[in-house]
């Protein structure tokens, strides 16, 4: 047998991407899309030098913060076009997880359009 056979194996814990709780209803136009977002977090958010700095209110940092509030709207048009995507085939319920090469997406409802995201 070689040597790696015998090495028992390194297990990696699972680290959460981002986490968000949101609700359609909240924002149903294009002005007001963002409303939908109660809570977000992410690991690039938390300080670990990802976050632009304010000193100033600089282009840069206003592009990036711009940058940081697409991403999040992304994230969470991506979660409810799987949900609706999932419900035409499976008699209106709600997909709950998705599981891909790089990430696991777990959407639960709460209550009736309050939603958790959670990816790892």
């Amino acid at each position: 047998m070689s040597q790696s056979a015998n090495q028992p194996r390194k297990v990696v814990p699972a680290q959460l991407g981002f986490f968000a709780i949101y609700n359609p209803s909240l924002g149903t136009t294009d002005e007001t899309l963002e409303n939908q977002i109660v809570y977000y977090s992410s690991k690039l958010s938390q300080g670990d030098g990802a976050r632009p700095r304010v000193h100033r209110d600089t282009k840069s940092t206003q592009d990036a913060l711009r940058e940081q509030n697409n991403e999040r709207l992304r994230q969470i048009g991506l979660a409810q076009g799987m949900v609706e995507f999932g419900r035409s085939f499976s008699d209106g319920k709600s997909v709950d997880t998705i599981e891909t090469e790089k990430s696991r997406i777990i959407l639960h409802e709460l209550e009736a359009g309050w939603w958790i995201l959670a990816v790892s």
